[in-house]
């Protein structure tokens, strides 16, 4: 399933993506998405709790362009993921990622094939009434768990 959503984005922000889509060959999609899964792998750094969420610093209108992407839908649900735990506007993570990442995705080969969110699984339990969501974002040494998972699935 294919969700199309919009993010905000700071026309200084654009053209780096823009100009680092050109040098390596890759649409900015692409390396948005590399972007996103790069703020995941630094989560441990980025989570917050009992604050709200945070979005970019104000500028004139014109400084801003809106731009449509598309994404499946583990790559969407990773986003409300990091919007929820990091506290940050999906735009906002966006900025912070190009400002952190970008020259180190800029340096990617052409040729590499990435794969995104392929250890991304949510499980949804009831206890007596109440609901428990488990949510990883990686594989756990443990893969018992996994297992425990499936019994419980089938």
């Amino acid at each position: 399933m294919r969700i199309e959503t919009t993010l905000y984005v700071h026309k200084s922000i654009l053209e780096r993506l823009n100009k680092v889509a050109e040098t390596t060959g890759r649409s900015s999609s692409f390396i948005i998405k590399l972007l996103f899964q790069n703020m995941m792998t630094d989560n441990q750094r980025m989570i917050k709790t009992n604050s709200r969420v945070k979005y970019q610093e104000r500028d004139s209108k014109e400084n801003w362009q809106r731009i449509h992407i598309v994404l499946n839908e583990y790559e969407y649900e990773y986003c409300l993921d990091m919007r929820k735990f990091f506290k940050m506007s999906v735009s906002f993570i966006l900025a912070y990622a190009v400002l952190r990442y970008l020259d180190e995705i800029c340096k990617m080969n052409k040729s590499t094939d990435k794969y995104f969110y392929t250890s991304y699984i949510f499980i949804k339990k009831t206890y007596d009434g109440a609901i428990s969501w488990q949510i990883y974002w990686g594989i756990p040494d443990n893969l018992l768990i996994f297992e425990k998972y499936k019994q419980s699935v089938h």
